[in-house]
């Protein structure tokens, strides 16, 4: 018997008529006459006496109905759930992203993920990506320079570069591009390498060059680097994104030479089954790199 014609026989167990089984099947009086025939035929034995409107079940088809009970049991189950995981599946994405992120690169892919005058709902945070994880508080994080974790299955989505930022008048705004080593010879307003993904690669490449990276200023996003910069002046590495989605006035960037680009990741919890929403996201968030 398949699930199909387990299904049928099942029903006709529990209520004891073909009118009543067609009615809950969704399928004719004939047909489920005609497939209750068909299943007895290939069985080679009778599942039912007929008595008037009702049907006896025989003694084999006790003796099926009775192994068969776990499966009915878990249809049952399947039926029952179905309201919860429905509610789940409909459930908004919720990501977590970085300011710069926010303002200068989840735009164009909410829209190609069918956002695009709010057809779908976000759950969107603009905090710490790696801790809302952690915590439940987001489905997706998308922040740059994330290093490998164990804990997260990570995805390279985009790439930025760094550029140095300073006020006009700045002696670095003469010139064109700029060296870690022409930086490092001014107050840096930056990130806290042992915390921010982004200041330890900056750190990385001061140290490479034998340059100390040690910021005057420490500060947690790149719009925050601007704002420091532009009040009490000093030198600021940010993303190319924020320099073309922030508002820079009396700022200028420089691109630097010798600091390779930054990897964007979006990531996710590892080894943990994603919902059908948020495996399209992350889809669309994935051709991105392509």
């Amino acid at each position: 018997m398949n699930l199909r014609e387990m299904e049928l026989f099942g029903t006709l167990m529990r209520v004891g008529t073909t009118t009543e089984t067609a009615r809950l099947l969704g399928i004719s009086q004939p047909g489920v006459s005609a497939q209750l025939k068909r299943l007895e035929s290939r069985l080679g034995l009778s599942l039912f006496h007929r008595t008037g409107n009702r049907l006896e079940p025989t003694r084999e088809a006790n003796e099926i109905f009775a192994m068969a009970a776990p499966i009915f049991s878990a249809h049952a189950d399947i039926r029952a759930k179905l309201p919860e995981l429905r509610n789940l599946a409909s459930r908004p994405v919720s990501v977590s992203a970085t300011p710069a992120l926010v303002e200068g690169f989840l735009g164009p892919v909410l829209i190609r993920a069918g956002f695009q005058n709010w057809k779908k709902r976000l759950n969107l945070r603009v905090h710490s990506p790696e801790d809302d994880l952690r915590r439940g508080d987001a489905d997706i994080g998308i922040q740059m320079a994330l290093p490998p974790k164990a804990e997260f299955q990570a995805y390279t989505v985009g790439r930025s570069n760094l550029v140095a930022i300073m006020r006009e008048a700045h002696p670095l705004a003469r010139q064109e591009r700029l060296f870690c080593a022409a930086i490092a010879e001014h107050p840096l307003v930056c990130y806290n390498a042992d915390w921010s993904p982004m200041g330890a690669t900056i750190r990385a490449a001061f140290v490479a060059q034998g340059l100390v990276y040690d910021p005057v200023c420490t500060v947690p996003f790149c719009a925050n680097v601007c704002d420091m910069v532009r009040a009490c002046g000093g030198v600021g590495i940010v993303d190319s994104l924020t320099v073309r989605d922030y508002a820079m006035q009396g700022l200028v960037a420089r691109p630097i030479v010798d600091i390779a680009e930054i990897k964007i990741i979006a990531f996710h919890r590892r080894n943990e089954p994603l919902r059908a929403p948020i495996q399209d996201f992350l889809s669309t968030l994935r051709g991105e790199a392509n």
